[in-house]
């Protein structure tokens, strides 16, 4: 019944969706590239006659399509296998930033760029652009229509292209070339990409962001706004066939007196099959992480910690799993001996399959009041995913992900979602999955809680578990509003993905009111109020609550924000507490390029969720983030969070202490070649100080050419390793 509900439903609202009246977008030709233009970095009006010229001449932050400060020009030409952009920004030197750094890390310069969205429909939008010094900087928006924040940008997308920039004391210009086989688009003769330029700048000490396009902020889908078109009919690039071989070298010491070495070969291929089809296959690919991932402090949480994917081979493509709930986590194939991945786009399919073998793989087992976590031995992964994609940043799709172990037991998800465009300001979406378990019969997991009449402990058990997720968003200027419910039944075990909590029932409603004076003190703030209401199946109230949050960007680039969540009533382990509350407040300010800083300091009454004895107590957590940087080549980055809790009924006695502190150091010879060392010290898992410091040399002269040599020394443990990669073919 549900999936009957769930097919007319989707139906009705793509049937809306397609009859929306459509943005008015201007199409543009393209010319070619005259014969004798020079790449170097360069640009005039005069150099650039007869290219597609736009102005950026809406500031659409701060401001609201406000005429922009600074003169900042846009051309494009083409060849038969590349687009040529060239750009001109004006700047006030006195507060203008730039630094020559490592790839996709110039985010908080004076950059500049294009969004294309080769399909017209937002699908995978993505940024390629610059700063003064052509370090690139690209990005690629997933679902860009229901924007929570900074996990709909994927700044571990990468595609090849080409950079020169040229600075002067109050300009500077960049070219680009941009390969027509980097980015996947459809096989038809005829191709309509719609774009806008964009371009983030400093008018004093504060940050601004203009474009091409008057920006509606009514509509929820910012990108769904571009006014202007590329066509590029008869487009017949040469086909992109890489290979990617690496050799890797370890050498550590366990503990210290003891050493060993580890060495691996191996490497990757992509074949581009159409500009719309590629297979992609790995072979002991290293899936190692160059560096740490950044810490988190776990210390009072009773369930597994989220961290996002960076490893390579699982980019393209990824933007397709982006869901409410994570139904996919690719993070769960550890250190595969083997992998293929097939990815397809048309115009109205998107289709992606990839499967593997990996011989140890994470293993999660969510729960109502924890989520307990092992690792499992080996293991066939296969992931598929096909997608209709819609006008207005709307989709109709089905997932499923397979597990299958050496040992016996399986893990299979089944998923349709929804996300349409019901009218110019009332988006909905909408998802349902089941899940089937079949436990193997090993001891990766020694928890001996009970879930609906099974046990958490592997014990060959099987079973079966369902979740919904149905939410309605409306937008205007100045309101937000946003209404759903989430589903996970105390079975739903989605075994490649993330979900770390089952056995719930969440009805969540949300308002926002936003405000863009611009004036002389105030830039623009805004202010959000939600109320939650949690059961589990048994009907018993796990939590009720309401959170608010605040942010007002203030003149002189300062931020502030403050989080506040009560918790009128809380369930934790059969046991009711009342009157919860935890807030914090924050503070940034970033003057000028050399120095910015952000403190913040929060606390509140909390359950003390990971001690023997779970109560109330009184959680205090201060901290201090500081960034400097010298002569745009010297960079350091200190990070310090304290946090501690007390007892409530005498807060001299302390139930746990501890700090966190992390020092970045950069320092970037060229574009290509910088040098890192990263230190960590913190003392919340243990009554001892445990270190890790991580020095790092890296050589990149393109998106997937790499060398590096490093180390690491943590907690006793000393390992150096080196790596060689090297991308063969275009």
């Amino acid at each position: 019944m549900i999936l009957k509900k769930f097919i007319f439903i989707a139906f009705y609202l793509s049937f809306l969706a397609f009859n929306l009246s459509g943005q008015d977008v201007k199409d543009l030709d393209v010319p070619y590239l005259p014969g004798d233009h020079l790449l170097d970095g360069y640009v005039s009006p005069e150099k650039y006659s007869g290219a597609i010229e736009l102005d950026l001449k809406y500031e659409v932050s701060p401001g609201t399509n406000t005429p922009s400060p600074f003169l900042t020009k846009g051309y494009i030409f083409r060849t038969d296998q590349a687009l040529i952009v060239g750009f001109i920004a004006e700047f006030d030197p006195k507060s203008f930033r730039a630094n020559l750094q490592r790839r996709d890390e110039a985010w908080d310069d004076d950059v500049i760029g294009i969004a294309l969205d080769v399909y017209g429909d937002t699908r995978n939008m993505v940024f390629i652009g610059s700063n003064a010094y052509a370090v690139q900087l690209d990005v690629r928006k997933n679902d860009p229509a229901n924007n929570r924040g900074d996990d709909q940008f994927d700044e571990s997308f990468d595609c090849n292209y080409e950079t020169w920039a040229k600075r002067y004391d109050s300009s500077y210009t960049v070219e680009m070339r941009i390969p027509f086989n980097s980015l996947q688009f459809g096989g038809s003769n005829e191709q309509r990409w719609k774009f806008s330029f964009w371009r983030k700048a400093f008018n004093g000490s504060q940050e601004i962001e203009i474009q091409t396009f008057l920006l509606d902020r009514a509509n929820p889908c910012s990108d769904c706004q571009y006014a202007h078109a590329l066509i590029l009919d008869g487009i017949k690039p040469k086909l992109r066939s890489t290979i990617l071989p690496y050799t890797f070298g370890a050498i550590g010491s366990l503990p210290l007196e003891k050493i060993s070495s580890v060495g691996k070969i191996g490497g990757s291929a992509f074949i581009a099959i159409t500009p719309a089809t590629s297979i992609e296959a790995a072979l002991i690919p290293d899936f190692s992480q160059v560096e740490a991932d950044v810490a988190q402090v776990s210390i009072n949480s009773p369930f597994a910690l989220f961290y996002p994917e960076r490893r390579p081979f699982f980019i393209e493509g990824s933007d397709l799993f982006e869901s409410r709930l994570k139904y996919v986590y690719t993070r769960t194939i550890s250190q595969p001996l083997g992998l293929s991945k097939v990815n397809f786009q048309s115009k109205k399919l998107r289709l992606y399959a990839l499967t593997g073998y990996d011989p140890s793989s994470p293993y999660l087992v969510p729960g109502e009041n924890f989520s307990d976590y092992g690792t499992s031995t080996g293991n066939w992964s296969t992931i598929l995913r096909a997608e209709h994609p819609m006008a207005n940043a709307s989709s109709f799709g089905f997932m499923s992900t397979h597990r299958i172990y050496d040992q016996g037991g399986f893990g299979h998800t089944l998923a349709l979602d929804l996300n349409t465009q019901i009218s110019s300001r009332w988006r909905y979406k909408l998802e349902l999955a089941r899940t089937e378990t079949l436990e193997p019969e090993e001891d990766w997991i020694s928890s001996s809680e009970i879930f609906s009449e099974h046990t958490a402990e592997l014990n060959g058990e099987r079973f079966s578990g369902y979740s919904l997720f149905s939410g309605i968003y409306r937008q205007s200027t100045n309101w937000k509003t946003r209404a759903d419910i989430m589903l996970l039944s105390p079975t739903f075990r989605p075994e490649m993905g993330f979900e770390p909590r089952n056995n719930f029932r969440r009805l969540e409603i949300g308002q926002q009111y936003r405000g863009f004076p611009n004036g002389k003190y105030i830039k623009n703030y805004s202010i959000y109020a939600e109320t939650s209401l949690y059961t589990n199946y048994s009907n018993v109230i796990k939590e009720r609550s309401t959170f608010t949050f605040a942010r007002m960007q203030l003149l002189g680039n300062v931020n502030l924000s403050y989080n506040g969540k009560f918790i009128e009533k809380e369930n934790y382990l059969n046991i009711n507490y009342e009157n919860l509350f935890n807030g914090r407040l924050n503070i940034s300010w970033s003057p000028n390029q050399a120095f910015s800083v952000g403190a913040g300091i929060g606390g509140g009454r909390q359950i003390a969720y990971n001690e023997s004895s779970p109560r109330i107590g009184i959680s205090r957590r201060r901290g201090i983030d500081l960034d400097l940087q010298a002569k745009g080549k010297f960079q350091w980055n200190l990070d310090f969070d304290y946090e501690e809790m007390n007892e409530l009924y005498d807060p001299r006695i302390s139930i746990y202490r501890g700090f966190l502190f992390q020092s970045v150091f950069k320092y970037t010879l060229t574009r290509a070649l910088d040098i890192r060392l990263v230190s960590q010290l913190n003392n919340f898992n243990s009554d001892e100080l445990n270190i890790l410091i991580q020095p790092l040399i890296q050589y990149r002269p393109s998106a997937f050419s790499l060398f590096y040599i490093g180390g690491m020394f943590q907690n006793g443990q000393l390992q150096g390793y080196l790596k060689w990669q090297k991308q063969i073919g275009n």
